[in-house]
This record gives C-alpha cells, structure tokens and sequence, in this order.
C-alpha cells in the first residue's frame, strides 16, 4: 500500500497551522517557502482554505520535500516544539480552558481526532503515571520517525506550557531505533528519560501533576468547545469508511482485541451490519484483524528487540507457536528470520 492510499484511508484534512509552522521552520532553516512549495508540487492556494485545514497527503508531501531540501535530521522535534496550543485549533482552546490536566488530557483524548492525526492515542495509569501511548493509525513508511518526533515533542511542549515549568520524572519512549542526533532529544524533552526501540510510542508523566488547576480554566468556554467539537466529530465519522474505522479501532487495541460484535458495539453498529458491510467491500473481520496483526507484527520484529514471546503476546497470541504459523501464513517467513541483523 503506498503512502499515498494509506493516508486518504483516513480523515483527509489536519490544521493548515501545522503546514503553516512547517514552512516557518523550512525557511529558518534556510529553504525558502516558494521553493518548498514548488519542489513538493503544491501550490499556494492550498494555504488559503477557508476552513483553515489542509488535505492529509497534502501535508505529508510537504513533510517529506523538507526533510530532503532542509539538511535537519531532527525536523520532526523542532516542529513539535512550535505546534503550541492555538497550532491545534478549536482542542488547544479547549485544553486550555480545562479545570486541571487531569481534565484537559481526558478532553483531549476524547476529541483529538478533529486533528486529523495519523495515530490512535490511548491513556492508562501504571505504577504512579500517567502512561499515553501512540500507535500509527495509517503506515507513514518513511515519515514514521518524523510523525512521532512532531506528535511527542508537541505533547510535552505544551504539557510544560500548561503546567508552567518543565515537569519531572518524565519518560519518552519511541519505537524507532536510536537515530544519529539522539542526543539533541535530551534537549526537546526537557532533560526527560528517552528510550527507544520500544513497543509503542509513549509519554509517561508522574500522575501528581494531573491535579494541576489551569490558570485559565473556563467552564463556559469549554462547553463551547465541546460543541464545536462534537460537530466536526459527527462529519468525520460521515466521511470516513467503516473499514478504515474497524481498523483504526483494532489498531488502538493491540493485544486486546475485541471479537466482532464487541468491535460492532464499539463503532456502534450491529454485528450483522459489520459483517455486510465488511462483505460488500470484499472482506471479512477474521482478515481484518489479521491485517492489523500483521502490520502490527512486521513494526515490533523491525523497531524493537522484544522477545518473540512477548511480541506475540501483544499480538494476541497465547502460545507463541500460533503466533510463529500466522507470521508464516502471512509472509511466507518465520518472525526470526525477518529481524534485522544486529
């Protein structure tokens, strides 16, 4: 699947205010914005919508032009350190007009897909933190490591705006491997604990600082935002295809994932009607779910040293052996042989 389809698989338009800070950056960095716009084939009209949004492989195209033309490895945790709150719209207003993080994170959580993001976010609380991880919701090929560094860096950034110092006891987890400038993601992070070749992408914070009270907190002003957001929700479950949502909703769940009716409850429709609509578009939810495994399998075995059992663990397997006959179904090679030499 190239990038290209994955991306129109999804909701197809993110804040043009993240394309805008793109092009700021590209020109400080010495690029100039018409050059950028004229290597990636986009033209200026695109930057003049109305709805201040921009098409999803609009943005991703422009992404991939600046990591060639800007010589800067670490594009992606520069650009995360700008998108501020206003950068994410009608959310950012409405995180900052929260009683206390706690409440921001929950709201955020609950209507960050107004952003157009290409990962599915979950929060949990483990051992004294507040653990929120990122999984891909669409293949990013070569703009994974950049996506994570952007949606990351971004998160902590604003969580220090929010909190009104750097926070402590923080750690960074990403699932690619140790890039060349791994010593600059210190600096992005606030001196937080960075780790890498992990399972998912996460943020973990020390849960004490969930009960910090906004400054300004709006009860009234959030309610409005809650509005605003429940309607651009309600148009992009219109425009966005059952199939994608079936599989963004697997993907948000590995290792736990739902058989079909619960899946069907969950995308709040019958069992019956997702197994039409999965048959007229020429599928059934057994091949659904091992899709998603299988993408799911192919980044743990390539970003992570996790041991095969584990790894078939989050995958759903009990017994590794099952897990080890699938990998074969589905590549016609075993999980072993397609890690990378070390």
């Amino acid at each position: 699947m190239t990038l290209r389809r994955s991306l129109e698989a999804g909701s197809d338009q993110l804040p043009l205010a993240y394309a805008e800070a793109l092009l700021q950056l590209a020109v400080e960095l010495g690029v100039p914005r018409e050059r950028l716009l004229a290597t990636a084939g986009l033209r200026a009209e695109a930057f003049a919508s109305v709805n201040g949004r921009l098409a999803f492989t609009d943005f991703y195209r422009l992404a991939n032009t600046a990591l060639q033309l800007c010589d800067e490895p670490a594009l992606g945790l520069l650009l995360g350190q700008r998108l501020n709150l206003s950068s994410h719209g009608i959310l950012g207003y409405a995180v900052l007009a929260s009683a206390d993080l706690g409440t921001a994170i929950q709201f955020a959580l609950r209507y960050y897909r107004v952003l157009g993001l290409a990962f599915d976010l979950q929060v949990r609380e483990e051992g004294g933190y507040l653990v929120l991880s990122a999984i891909e919701g669409v293949p990013l090929a070569g703009l994974a490591r950049f996506a994570a560094e952007s949606l990351l860096s971004s998160l902590h950034s604003i969580a220090c705006f929010l909190l009104g110092e750097v926070p402590q006891g923080v750690r960074v987890d990403f699932t690619h491997a140790a890039p060349d400038y791994a010593t600059r993601y210190a600096a992005a992070f606030g001196g937080a604990t960075v780790v890498f070749a992990q399972a998912e992408h996460r943020l973990s914070l020390p849960s004490h600082y969930l009960q910090r009270p906004m400054a300004l907190a709006n009860p009234a002003a959030l309610r409005m935002c809650q509005e605003q957001c429940e309607a651009l929700l309600a148009t992009l479950d219109l425009g966005e295809g059952l199939l994608t949502r079936l599989r963004r909703l697997l993907l948000a769940r590995p290792g736990e994932f739902p058989d079909l009716e619960s899946a069907a409850r969950a995308l709040h429709i019958s069992g019956r009607s997702l197994r039409r609509h999965l048959a007229a578009s020429g599928t059934r939810y057994q091949a659904v779910l091992d899709d998603v495994r299988k993408r799911l399998a192919l980044q743990y075995l390539t970003t992570t040293q996790l041991p095969l059992q584990e790894v078939a663990s989050l995958l759903g397997f009990s017994d590794p052996s099952n897990f080890r006959r699938a990998f074969r179904n589905w590549t016609g090679r075993t999980p072993g042989s397609y890690r990378p030499a070390r």
